[in-house]
């Protein structure tokens, strides 16, 4: 077969006895399957990545001669045989075959879906492994009288009654079953289309009985039988890798679709009980269960592949993925093309226990507009923020404005929070209370994209900085559990949404990187019930989610080309909200307009709130210039504008606590004409402190 990979060489085995190439639907190659031949007869086949360029096989392959499968008309039978020089043997026939890569069991990790609803004729090799092959498939592949989460579908699934008696009655020839028996066998004794033909004529549906794959009741040079249970081992197939991080998770296939679970997880160790269950036809020990899953976590550890993993988004490329958190592990592939639910994602993402499924997206001609209704905002400005806050967490390495929701009791605060979460990375519960330390937060940051804390009173000075750094990018280490010296490290940015009754925002650097939305009192004639709200916003989520996909996709097509004119602080948010605008049917200009006003009630804000920044504005209000010591402004103030630095806990009574609270309040106070600036003079170096109206 001509292709174009005929010089392709492995490091230490060289180049390929033979090569066959599996195609996408396209016809564009994406694995080679490198067969190597030994002295004595036997083979041994190496994969190679197209895509990755390695030599590995791929988590998911195409079926063999994918592309004419495809392309050719449904009514088509195909005859699925094991191994590519058969298929190539009936192609040049005239035939449309196939097989899958990786031996008798490479079948689990292929994607067998465009099989669904097609004539498919199963032909083995006569050796054990060849007839298991054959009976797997057909299992999985139906006929099934009704249709089962194991199975792909409606296909029409046969078996070629291949036996000793059958081929004589067809062929007139005494042939002699040696094992390993073949179609290209069959074929070199110089039959062909007329046989085949007589043989598919003959083939039974795999409902009828396993004794079909043999001819009924014939066992003469046959392989011996296995029995093989109607539900395959939960662990078939299962791949052991780890993260760069170095935790240990399994890839089982079910249902047609792929999950990932840390192997400490509860969840995995189900599937181990259960497997032992349906090996053994009873429940394992506590200890044999563990002793089993630390086995399986030092082959992940040691012997397994490195893949990164992925909560709610991840990307790949130029793709951004967004895990849909369904049942059969569905994903969106976003591009700058446009936007496909794919059933197998290129991406491994993680599941919490608290994962909740986003719908699956469709588009509708009013967009973005479908959201208006739901959320309780007084104006366009606040609108577009909430909605650029949710566009902006669909970007995949961040950094994410923290959305700061205000307002009293009747604003519908809890409620705005969850409708916004729920657009990306549902949870249940969707929002948590305040976590008391930064290993709180780096343990909900593990498990959710979007983290969201309700009916927060005020944010202490220790998680204000730790909300800081999660949502522009830092790292965080803690003690990791029952041990006293291993530290767990966690890099990671993660959008994060708060809502409370007071303005949380008081410490200027939390402010300057923040979103936030006083939300308005809903009076007694607008109010709802919530069961009528959630109704009326299950049937819109779908087609709102479909206009954020829209506007991802508009802005990875667009991110290259967008600049700033000034940039902002957050100005990666901005730039991308930017690029993302037309899709959202936004004027020119109007989110930076809006921007500029958030930011500037933002700034007010978090000077209303700061009695530091009150002090500094006050006495320079007076006056253009002042210089002197931490210790001279500390009197100072407090002598001049007691009401604001009585309370010990507001106002630093500390000189290197004064020091910090001024650089945090420098950036809103320079938006307001008054610079600060930090130098040492003379001998001693004494450090001077001085502000100027600008």
């Amino acid at each position: 077969m001509k292709h174009e990979f005929f010089s392709l060489a492995h490091p230490t085995k060289g180049v390929a006895s033979q090569q066959f190439v599996y195609r996408d639907v396209a016809g564009n190659p994406v694995l080679v399957a490198n067969r190597y031949n030994l002295p004595d007869g036997g083979k041994y086949f190496l994969p190679y990545d197209v895509a990755q360029g390695k030599w590995k096989a791929l988590d998911l392959r195409p079926i063999y001669n994918l592309d004419k499968v495809v392309s050719a008309d449904p009514s088509t039978p195909i005859i699925l045989v094991e191994g590519e020089k058969c298929a190539d043997a009936l192609t040049a026939l005239g035939y449309l075959a196939t097989t899958t890569f990786g031996g008798s069991n490479g079948w689990k990790k292929a994607d067998l879906s465009p099989l669904h609803g097609r004539r498919v004729y199963a032909w083995g090799d006569q050796d054990d492994a060849g007839q298991k092959y054959v009976l797997d498939l057909t299992r999985t592949l139906g006929p099934s009288p009704t249709p089962t989460p194991g199975r792909v579908g409606k296909s029409e699934a046969r078996l070629i009654p291949i036996s000793a008696s059958t081929l004589h009655e067809i062929t007139g020839t005494q042939i002699d079953l040696v094992k390993g028996w073949d179609v290209a066998d069959f074929l070199d004794l110089g039959f062909g289309r007329t046989e085949i033909d007589a043989l598919l004529e003959m083939a039974a549906p795999k409902d009828i009985g396993d004794e079909a794959v043999l001819g009924k009741g014939d066992t003469r040079n046959s392989p011996s039988q296995k029995s093989t249970s109607d539900s395959p081992n939960v662990l078939d197939g299962m791949e052991l890798w780890r993260t760069p991080q170095d935790e240990t998770y399994a890839t089982l296939r079910r249902d047609g679709h792929f999950e990932h679970w840390p192997t400490a997880s509860r969840t995995f160790q189900r599937h181990l009980a259960y497997a032992h269950f349906q090996t053994e036809g009873k429940v394992p020990s506590a200890t044999a269960l563990e002793d089993r899953r630390r086995m399986l976590e030092g082959e992940a550890l040691f012997g397994g592949e490195t893949h990164p993993v992925f909560s709610r988004i991840a990307s790949i490329g130029r793709t951004i993925y967004l895990d849909l958190g369904d049942a059969s592990w569905q994903a969106v592939a976003i591009t700058a093309e446009g936007w496909q639910v794919v059933t197998h994602p290129m991406t491994r993402f993680r599941r919490s226990p608290s994962t909740d499924a986003l719908p699956v997206p469709e588009r509708h001609s009013d967009g973005i507009e479908l959201l208006r209704p739901f959320l309780n905002v007084k104006d366009d400005d606040d609108f577009r923020m909430l909605v650029a806050w949710v566009v902006g967490c669909f970007h995949p390495k961040g950094p994410y404005p923290i959305l700061i929701l205000s307002g009293e009791q009747g604003s519908a605060k809890s409620t705005t929070a969850q409708i916004l979460r729920s657009l990306v990375d549902p949870a249940n519960p969707s929002t948590r209370s305040t976590p008391s330390t930064e290993q709180d937060l780096v343990i909900a940051a593990k498990h959710n994209h979007v983290l969201s804390f309700d009916n927060l009173s005020n944010i202490r000075p220790m998680m204000a900085d730790a909300f800081c750094r999660i949502a522009t990018g830092g790292g965080f280490g803690t003690r990791k559990l029952h041990t006293d010296t291993d530290e767990v490290l966690f890099n990671a940015t993660r959008p994060c949404l708060l809502n409370g009754i007071p303005d949380l925002a008081a410490r200027p650097d939390l402010a300057d990187r923040s979103i936030g939305v006083t939300l308005p009192v809903i009076s007694s004639r607008e109010r709802r019930t919530l069961g009528s709200f959630n109704r009326d916003f299950a049937k819109a989520a779908p087609f709102i989610l479909g206009a954020l996909l829209d506007a991802v996709s508009t802005a990875l097509s667009r991110i290259d080309s967008v600049s700033l004119s000034e940039a902002p602080r957050m100005a990666d948010f901005a730039k991308w909200v930017v690029a993302a605008a037309p899709a959202l049917g936004w004027p020119e200009g109007a989110f930076l307009d809006s921007y500029a006003a958030n930011r500037e009630t933002s700034d007010q804000s978090a000077i209303e709130n700061n009695p530091v920044a009150l002090a500094i504005l006050r006495l320079m209000g007076a006056q253009k210039h002042w210089e002197g010591t931490a210790t001279d402004l500390k009197q100072t103030l407090r002598q001049r504008f007691p009401a604001l630095t009585d309370d010990p806990y507001s106002f630093p009574r500390q000189e290197n606590k004064l020091s910090a609270a001024l650089r945090r309040v420098q950036p809103p106070l320079r938006r307001r004409g008054i610079a600060l600036s930090f130098e040492r003079r003379g001998k001693s170096g004494e450090r001077l402190i001085q502000i100027t109206t600008i």
